[in-house]
């Protein structure tokens, strides 16, 4: 069941893939009874916020019933329009019957369990799967549409638990497994999802004939009756009569006038219910009508008298079918329609003039001007912007609620933000975790560098609890971020400068906030939980100073190496030393020689002991705290050092779109939530230089 429905948006307004009709006053909306027809997809757009929802809605408030009789014949569609379209079933005060005609599948599955009594048809389908859907964008934006396509999972699983009286986790186990689920009649009865099945019976035929005239065609003779009136006479009566009528005193003489009205009256029921065959037909395959061969296959289906609606539904399923082959998990792909290649095509020309993306010469919209595609998205969106100066034409695409253009902009303005983030020259991912917090309240991180040595347990003894975390450092996010604006002005002008380099500019600005926070820690010195700073004679990890040298690199491995947790020494190793770029030469040097650098004779021999035991990162906030002070870190995978800590793992900014107030045009609004904190003194050293 997509989050959006895949219905075409060039179906006719006038089309609607439900049908409200009064059962005993016809055409009165307040009847005694009524019946509704879900027959076909649920929904109308893949774009943007359908209100087919909320058309059914407000419609089926408006019934003043008591019985209200609900036939379902429907592959799916919208999540969030089935759901609604459940909660006002359910909501309704009739008593509500649901049969499912021929299908109900994905989310009409779950519409179908709205009724106080559900039937099923004994030749019709029930399938249940997972939501799904596609999206567009990095690796963080697919986890956040995996985990909210989960949620909807989750809400799901309630409504189908509630109905068949199933736990909750075994339904959901179901709805993320990945497959989809079909039940006959039958197996749908057995599992609970519905409560009777029904025969496959045209209901106008069936009723046509009471008990007593069929009593009196069998004792007087056959008639001659037509192909479509033996169809429909001959088919198996309803196993689920609400009313049987009582037997009628077949002795006597028989009226031959009242048999020959009796024959007009299930001719004509015959005919009614041939047609009422095709038109369910005619609906089950308007929605296909585009696919090579399925007009030709409507047509086979009605002319065959034999083939119910049910039965037409498979041949299409079957046709549809033939030439897919399948995919991975077995998933179900949409193609695009033409508003997704329009939105693509403009997209990739503003990337490719904004020199995010390459440039593709067989793209339609190749060179169009802003004012371009704010005129073309107009268009689209059924707006004529004859007579509209500049300035209103602009403000129409911003503002008209069918507009492309305001998200396209958006699109266009992350993805500029996105690649200057990851375009930026940061190092200090090279020597910091990351970290992931789910709010902004203060948390505790635990000391895990540390670990008491294991006791002896002699034979029949007692393990006894460790105590590990006594140091635990406090971690808290903080939230970062800028506003910029794109004018009319802007559009008017062309001014891709403005459109891209600003958000591409801000990215930058974003991860390099998080850097300036990190190194910091280094230049700052804050105390930690033990209330000293984090450089400190008594975290002994401060050296006296000196220069970068063999001599003062070994220095900073041993006092790394030496640090204990009470009698343990924890033997951690150097990693990497952390210089500004006034001294990131004479580092390599160190590590890079083969003998001995800062020995007094020039002419030294002696072999350099730290040769390639360390990595070098330079950076320049160190260049303005000082040029002669330098630092050690531990390996960051292995040990804790700094960490840089994200709300709910979002490591990107983000960027937030509103139509201008203060300026005329769109504001955006980069945010990032982080938070810097170095969680343990001993995987660090710092040495004050000269």
């Amino acid at each position: 069941m997509p989050t959006s429905n895949p219905q075409a948006n060039n179906t006719p307004a006038a089309q609607k893939w439900y049908t409200i009709r009064a059962s005993a006053r016809a055409g009165a909306i307040n009847a005694a009874a009524a019946e509704i027809l879900i027959y076909g997809d649920i929904g109308e757009s893949w774009y943007g916020d359908t209100i087919a929802a909320k058309d059914f809605v407000r419609e089926i408030a408006a019934l003043d019933v008591d019985v209200l009789t609900i036939r379902i014949n429907s592959y799916g569609g919208s999540v969030t329009d089935g759901i609604a379209i459940h909660n006002a079933i359910k909501r309704h005060k009739a008593k509500v019957t649901i049969v499912v005609d021929a299908i109900a599948a994905s989310i009409a599955s779950l519409i179908a369990m709205a009724g106080d009594t559900v039937q099923m048809a004994e030749n019709a389908q029930l399938m249940i799967h997972a939501p799904w859907g596609y999206q567009v964008g990095n690796s963080a934006a697919m986890r956040e549409y995996a985990d909210m396509l989960d949620s909807w999972a989750d809400a799901m699983s309630t409504t189908y638990a509630g109905k068949t009286g199933k736990d909750k986790a075994d339904v959901l186990a179901m709805l993320t497994d990945g497959k989809d689920h079909w039940y006959t009649a039958e197996q749908a009865l057995a599992e609970k999802f519905i409560d009777e099945t029904v025969a496959a019976v045209p209901v106008a035929a069936s009723a046509s004939l009471t008990a007593a005239a069929k009593a009196r065609h069998q004792a007087a003779f056959r008639p001659p009756v037509s192909p479509a009136a033996s169809a429909a006479t001959t088919t198996k009566p309803s196993t689920k009569e609400s009313n049987p009528m009582p037997p009628e005193n077949t002795d006597g003489p028989v009226n031959a006038a009242q048999l020959q009205q009796e024959r007009d009256a299930a001719a004509r029921a015959a005919l009614q219910a041939d047609q009422t065959r095709r038109i369910s037909i005619s609906e089950l395959f308007a929605s296909f009508a585009e696919r090579a061969g399925v007009t030709a296959l409507m047509a086979t289906c009605q002319n065959d008298i034999n083939c119910s609606a049910d039965d037409a539904g498979k041949k299409l399923l079957a046709h549809l079918g033939k030439d897919a082959t399948p995919t991975a998990g077995g998933n179900i792909i949409t193609l695009e329609d033409e508003r997704d290649k329009m939105r693509a095509g403009m997209q990739a020309s503003l990337m490719a003039r904004s020199k995010i993306a390459k440039d593709d010469a067989a793209n339609n919209y190749r060179g169009f001007t802003l004012m371009d595609i704010a005129r073309e998205c107009l268009a689209r969106a059924g707006v004529k912007a004859g007579g509209m100066d500049k300035m209103r034409l602009v403000a129409a695409a911003f503002t008209h609620t069918g507009s492309d253009f305001p998200q396209l902009l958006s699109n266009i303005a992350e993805k500029a933000m996105l690649k200057g983030y990851e375009e930026a020259d940061e190092t200090f991912q090279l020597w910091t975790a990351e970290g992931t917090l789910s709010d902004f309240k203060p948390g505790m991180r635990l000391d895990l560098n540390t670990f008491p040595a294991l006791d002896r347990v002699r034979d029949g003894g007692e393990y006894r609890y460790a105590s590990v975390g006594e140091r635990g450092e406090q971690v808290q996010l903080a939230t970062y971020g800028k506003l910029f604006s794109i004018t009319r002005q802007t559009i008017i002008n062309d001014d891709l400068d403005a459109f891209a380099k600003l958000p591409r500019i801000m990215g930058r600005a974003a991860i390099r906030t998080i850097g300036d926070l990190v190194y910091a820690i280094l230049t700052s010195n804050p105390a930690m939980a033990d209330g000293n700073p984090l450089f400190h004679a008594t975290h002994n990890n401060l050296l006296a100073g000196g220069p970068i040298s063999t001599g003062g690199v070994d220095a900073a491995r041993v006092l790394m190496g030496k640090q204990s947790d009470g009698n343990a020494t924890l033997n951690i190793r150097l990693a990497n030393l952390i210089v500004p770029l006034a001294l990131e030469g004479l580092a390599n040097v160190v590590r890079d020689s083969e003998y001995e650098v800062g020995a007094a004779a020039k002419n030294n021999t002696v072999p350099n002991s730290v040769r390639n035991t360390f990595k070098v990162i330079a950076d320049a906030r160190l260049d303005a705290n000082s040029a002669a002070k330098w630092y050690g870190t531990a390996d960051h995978a292995k040990y804790d050092t700094v960490e840089v800590s994200y709300l709910d793992g979002q490591t990107a900014p983000t960027l937030e779109q509103q139509e201008g107030w203060n300026v005329d045009g769109t504001e955006f609004k980069v945010r990032m939530d982080a938070g810097v904190k170095a969680l343990d003194f001993r995987t660090l050293v710092h040495n004050p230089g000269q």
